[in-house]
Protein backbone atom coordinates (compact mmCIF):
# COMPACT_ATOMS: atom_id res chain seq x y z
CA UNK A 1 0.00 0.00 0.00
CA UNK A 2 1.06 3.70 -0.67
CA UNK A 3 0.33 6.84 0.85
CA UNK A 4 0.97 10.03 -0.11
CA UNK A 5 1.26 12.49 2.83
CA UNK A 6 2.18 16.14 1.63
CA UNK A 7 5.21 16.43 -0.70
CA UNK A 8 6.76 12.98 1.03
CA UNK A 9 6.36 9.26 0.07
CA UNK A 10 5.67 7.12 2.60
CA UNK A 11 5.49 3.26 1.89
CA UNK A 12 3.87 1.30 4.58
CA UNK A 13 4.22 -2.64 3.52
CA UNK A 14 3.28 -5.68 5.85
CA UNK A 15 6.34 -7.71 6.22
CA UNK A 16 5.89 -11.32 7.61
CA UNK A 17 8.90 -12.67 6.91
CA UNK A 18 11.11 -12.36 9.45
CA UNK A 19 9.09 -11.76 12.31
CA UNK A 20 6.23 -9.89 10.51
CA UNK A 21 4.81 -6.51 11.64
CA UNK A 22 4.32 -2.66 9.60
CA UNK A 23 7.45 -1.24 8.62
CA UNK A 24 7.38 2.93 7.06
CA UNK A 25 9.63 3.01 4.95
CA UNK A 26 10.02 7.06 3.99
CA UNK A 27 11.36 7.95 0.49
CA UNK A 28 12.40 11.30 -0.91
CA UNK A 29 10.08 14.11 -1.69
CA UNK A 30 8.54 14.13 -4.79
CA UNK A 31 9.24 16.86 -7.30
CA UNK A 32 6.03 18.95 -7.37
CA UNK A 33 5.24 20.25 -10.74
CA UNK A 34 6.33 23.72 -10.67
CA UNK A 35 4.05 26.83 -11.40
CA UNK A 36 5.29 29.25 -13.66
CA UNK A 37 4.76 32.79 -12.61
CA UNK A 38 2.25 35.41 -14.17
CA UNK A 39 4.41 38.43 -12.98
CA UNK A 40 2.97 42.28 -13.85
CA UNK A 41 5.46 44.56 -13.86
CA UNK A 42 4.01 48.63 -13.48
CA UNK A 43 6.78 50.95 -15.03
CA UNK A 44 6.71 53.78 -17.31
CA UNK A 45 10.34 54.46 -18.02
CA UNK A 46 11.07 52.70 -21.25
CA UNK A 47 14.43 51.94 -20.53
CA UNK A 48 14.23 50.17 -17.03
CA UNK A 49 10.84 48.30 -18.27
CA UNK A 50 13.33 46.69 -20.44
CA UNK A 51 15.66 45.73 -17.96
CA UNK A 52 12.93 44.57 -15.45
CA UNK A 53 11.54 42.44 -18.45
CA UNK A 54 15.23 41.09 -19.27
CA UNK A 55 16.02 40.12 -15.44
CA UNK A 56 12.55 38.12 -15.03
CA UNK A 57 13.18 36.18 -17.76
CA UNK A 58 16.02 34.84 -16.91
CA UNK A 59 14.36 33.54 -13.85
CA UNK A 60 12.86 30.02 -14.68
CA UNK A 61 9.65 30.42 -12.25
CA UNK A 62 8.49 33.43 -14.52
CA UNK A 63 6.25 32.25 -17.66
CA UNK A 64 4.91 35.32 -18.54
CA UNK A 65 5.84 38.87 -17.86
CA UNK A 66 2.38 41.52 -18.43
CA UNK A 67 4.05 45.06 -18.96
CA UNK A 68 1.61 48.16 -17.77
CA UNK A 69 3.04 51.83 -18.03
CA UNK A 70 0.77 53.49 -16.07
CA UNK A 71 -1.21 52.68 -12.71
CA UNK A 72 -4.32 53.33 -14.46
CA UNK A 73 -3.27 50.82 -16.98
CA UNK A 74 -2.35 48.32 -14.64
CA UNK A 75 -5.93 49.10 -12.42
CA UNK A 76 -8.02 48.52 -15.75
CA UNK A 77 -6.17 45.47 -16.53
CA UNK A 78 -6.76 44.02 -12.92
CA UNK A 79 -10.33 44.89 -13.32
CA UNK A 80 -11.32 44.34 -17.25
CA UNK A 81 -9.84 40.65 -15.55
CA UNK A 82 -7.49 40.54 -18.60
CA UNK A 83 -4.39 39.77 -16.44
CA UNK A 84 -4.21 37.44 -13.34
CA UNK A 85 -0.78 38.21 -11.97
CA UNK A 86 0.87 36.32 -9.29
CA UNK A 87 3.50 38.87 -8.37
CA UNK A 88 3.90 42.56 -9.26
CA UNK A 89 6.31 44.92 -9.33
CA UNK A 90 5.33 48.65 -8.91
CA UNK A 91 7.23 51.81 -9.53
CA UNK A 92 5.94 54.55 -7.09
CA UNK A 93 6.81 57.96 -9.29
CA UNK A 94 4.10 57.24 -12.05
CA UNK A 95 1.99 59.50 -14.22
CA UNK A 96 -1.75 59.77 -13.56
CA UNK A 97 -1.69 57.37 -10.58
CA UNK A 98 1.37 56.75 -9.10
CA UNK A 99 2.73 53.26 -7.18
CA UNK A 100 1.08 54.81 -3.65
CA UNK A 101 -2.72 55.00 -4.81
CA UNK A 102 -2.14 51.73 -6.92
CA UNK A 103 -1.22 50.22 -3.84
CA UNK A 104 -4.25 51.35 -1.95
CA UNK A 105 -6.59 50.88 -4.83
CA UNK A 106 -4.73 47.17 -5.04
CA UNK A 107 -5.74 46.65 -1.16
CA UNK A 108 -9.10 48.07 -1.53
CA UNK A 109 -10.34 45.07 -4.20
CA UNK A 110 -11.41 41.95 -3.28
CA UNK A 111 -10.29 40.22 -6.30
CA UNK A 112 -6.61 40.92 -5.85
CA UNK A 113 -4.55 38.74 -4.45
CA UNK A 114 -1.38 38.41 -5.27
CA UNK A 115 1.51 39.98 -3.58
CA UNK A 116 3.06 44.04 -4.98
CA UNK A 117 6.99 44.80 -4.39
CA UNK A 118 7.63 48.12 -5.11
CA UNK A 119 10.77 48.37 -7.21
CA UNK A 120 12.26 52.18 -7.80
CA UNK A 121 14.61 54.46 -7.74
CA UNK A 122 13.47 55.93 -4.26
CA UNK A 123 16.12 55.51 -1.11
CA UNK A 124 14.07 57.69 0.97
CA UNK A 125 12.62 55.55 4.57
CA UNK A 126 9.45 57.31 4.26
CA UNK A 127 8.97 55.61 0.78
CA UNK A 128 9.25 52.43 2.17
CA UNK A 129 7.24 53.20 5.12
CA UNK A 130 4.29 54.39 3.15
CA UNK A 131 4.45 51.75 0.50
CA UNK A 132 4.53 48.87 3.35
CA UNK A 133 1.34 50.96 5.11
CA UNK A 134 -0.12 50.08 1.58
CA UNK A 135 -0.04 46.54 1.50
CA UNK A 136 3.63 46.08 -0.41
CA UNK A 137 5.44 42.93 0.59
CA UNK A 138 8.67 44.80 0.06
CA UNK A 139 10.46 48.02 -0.87
CA UNK A 140 13.40 47.58 -3.21
CA UNK A 141 15.19 49.97 -4.53
CA UNK A 142 16.61 49.87 -8.18
CA UNK A 143 20.60 48.52 -8.01
CA UNK A 144 22.94 49.77 -10.64
CA UNK A 145 23.13 46.65 -12.62
CA UNK A 146 21.39 44.90 -14.63
CA UNK A 147 23.03 41.16 -12.82
CA UNK A 148 22.13 43.31 -9.15
CA UNK A 149 19.02 44.09 -10.43
CA UNK A 150 18.05 40.32 -11.11
CA UNK A 151 19.65 38.98 -7.99
CA UNK A 152 17.30 41.41 -6.32
CA UNK A 153 13.67 40.15 -8.63
CA UNK A 154 15.36 36.57 -7.90
CA UNK A 155 15.43 37.21 -4.11
CA UNK A 156 11.69 38.66 -4.22
CA UNK A 157 10.73 35.47 -5.83
CA UNK A 158 11.83 33.24 -4.34
CA UNK A 159 9.71 34.37 -1.19
CA UNK A 160 6.61 33.33 -3.53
Amino acid sequence: MRIAESSMNISVSNSFAGGGGLRLVRTAPQSRPTHKLRVLVVEDDEGDAYLIRRALAKNPRVGEIVLAETGVEALDLIDRGAVKPDLAFIDLHMPRKDGFALLRDFSARECVKFPSVVLTSSRAGADALRSMKRGAMEFVTKPSTEEKLAAALDRVIAKV
